[in-house]
């Protein structure tokens, strides 16, 4: 904070522990975890990002692992799951007194999420379905927050034209179209400006690198 930070950025699996409720490691990054490091942000005050990976370990282009409670859900009932899930978890958060910024609705989901693929008959209706479903739960509970859907940088235009086009015509309700970036596999800071310009322009939306390196 005295350095100017103004947001923290923290992740949340649904349930990140074993039938004997060992964790998996990397932090064990449930909704508990989250309000400790919300508190301290606030407490600081920065905002905080609340970044749910709808999984119960990390989700990223190579995995998009469905939480274990989920895993027989058909996609309604799924996005029902979503909305529930958000919705609680950002109503514990708030109620803890923490200042939500924003709300990452997935991570890194490109063309997959929590078990849907684009790859799949009817792929991005569903994975924009449980996008618009997270979505509905922020803006009912955190109205001021902004609302960011996270893709895994690629060097293509096409792709990330793919993936705006998508988001638009299957009318999902966000504000920031957020990218990773990791310069040394990512290539130029001038390639990733050109994509995300093109976007904030096209569609009038805020874009962000959500993560680097």
């Amino acid at each position: 904070s005295e350095n100017g930070i103004n947001y923290i950025r923290v992740r949340i699996w649904n349930d990140p522990f074993d039938e004997n409720r060992k964790g998996y490691g990397g932090g064990n990054c449930d909704i508990e975890n989250a309000i400790i490091v919300g508190k301290r942000a606030s407490e600081n005050g920065m905002r905080l990002l609340v970044n749910f990976h709808y999984s119960d370990f990390w989700a990223d282009p190579q995995k998009q692992m469905i939480p274990k409670a989920w895993i027989n859900m058909d996609i309604d009932e799924k996005a029902a799951a979503v909305y529930q899930y958000t919705k609680e978890c950002l109503e514990k958060i708030v109620k803890a007194g923490i200042d939500v910024g924003m709300v990452q609705v997935g991570n890194e989901t490109n063309g997959v999420l929590c078990g849907e693929s684009s790859a799949e008959p009817d792929g991005w209706k569903n994975i924009t379905t449980l996008m618009s479903a997270g979505s509905r739960a922020v803006r009912e509970v955190c109205p001021d927050a902004l609302v960011a859907i996270h893709f895994f940088f690629f060097f293509k235009v096409s792709t990330y034209a793919e993936y705006s086009y998508n988001l638009d015509f299957y009318k999902v309700d966000y504000d920031v179209f957020a990218s990773s970036y990791y310069s040394f596999w990512h290539g130029t800071l001038d390639n990733l400006s050109r994509m995300l310009s093109t976007i904030a322009t096209k569609y009038n939306k805020k874009v962000m690198v959500a993560e680097t390196s």
